[in-house]
């Protein structure tokens, strides 16, 4: 058997996620107090050949009691040859926690790759050649979150793809024992808001991602909220350049997002940077009070 070293890399990676907590952890289903729909599309080195494509769409909510939450997650990635196609089932336990409440949550998800092979040149160094057309595989895989929040702060920890996931890839005439699958990860988050005056809010977030034998990631982001309606803000990515972030509460149930971030690498040569549309609507079905305004 022919040895193949392919491993994933780190899954993609959305700015706005401060705004969306629930992409980077389970626990956080339900916290809004209310349900909670939320779109996100990215297009990521526009102008590049290949570049990364991604599409998420979540939607959360807490049960009557307010000590559970539930949601439903879909995630498409493109990039280059490979499609990932993600469906998960959330859940979150909450309990009372000082002036906030801590969340447990879980993600089972079921990840679909799709592999192009005619899209791309590959050969083993043994000379053989990887099937032309395409090929697809399954994987379940398995998320644990905790996250804490009150009024002002919040900090969370998800560990991602428990199971580390393999993935089967075949050859021409030969099998492969393929050593590709989902690497497990840690992801930290936390935030805090600080109330300048009436008219605005200074929030510094940060997010670090960790994986073995892959370089940390960091994200270092400084927001503010005017008049309880704009969100403006900027963020540092270490070993990859800024990002500039915008949401507009367009009243208490709508929102809308955009961000823009640009390399300060020599990845910032034939591309024009990338681009992230947000979009989120909360229903209280419920009909209970929840906090407002909210600051993530």
């Amino acid at each position: 058997m022919v040895p193949l070293g392919l491993k994933a890399q780190y899954a993609p990676q959305f700015n706005q996620y401060y705004f969306n907590p629930i992409l980077v952890n389970p626990a956080y289903a339900g916290t809004r107090g209310m349900l909670s729909m939320v779109g996100v599309h990215r297009s990521q080195w526009v102008g590049f050949d290949g570049a990364p494509s991604t599409q998420s769409f979540a939607i959360h909510s807490p049960s009557r009691r307010k000590n559970m939450g539930y949601g439903l997650q879909l995630m498409n990635d493109r990039l280059g040859p490979k499609n990932t196609i993600a469906f998960s089932g959330i859940y979150a336990y909450k309990l009372r926690l000082g002036r906030g409440k801590l969340g447990l949550g879980l993600r089972a998800s079921l990840y679909n790759y799709t592999f192009d092979w005619s899209k791309i040149e590959y050969r083993e160094s043994g000379g053989y050649a990887l099937n032309e057309g395409r090929e697809s595989y399954l994987t379940p895989s398995f998320d644990f979150g905790l996250y804490y929040n009150d009024k002002f702060n919040y900090v969370g920890m998800e560990l991602s793809h428990l199971n580390q996931g393999r993935l089967g890839v075949e050859a021409e005439n030969v099998n492969i024992e393929s050593t590709a699958r989902q690497n497990a990860q840690m992801i930290l988050v936390g935030g805090r808001a600080f109330k300048i005056n009436r008219e605005l809010i200074f929030k510094p977030s940060t997010l670090v991602r960790l994986a073995l034998n892959q370089p940390a990631f960091f994200d270092l982001n400084a927001s503010f909220l005017i008049k309880n309606r704009l969100w403006l803000g900027t963020s540092y990515r270490r070993g990859y350049g800024v990002v500039f972030v915008s949401e507009y509460n367009i009243d208490k149930s709508l929102r809308i997002g955009y961000s823009y971030d640009i390399a300060t690498t020599t990845l910032n040569q034939g591309n024009s940077g990338s681009h992230e549309i947000f979009i989120g609507y909360d229903i209280n079905v419920l009909r209970s009070r929840v906090v407002s305004p909210r600051y993530f």
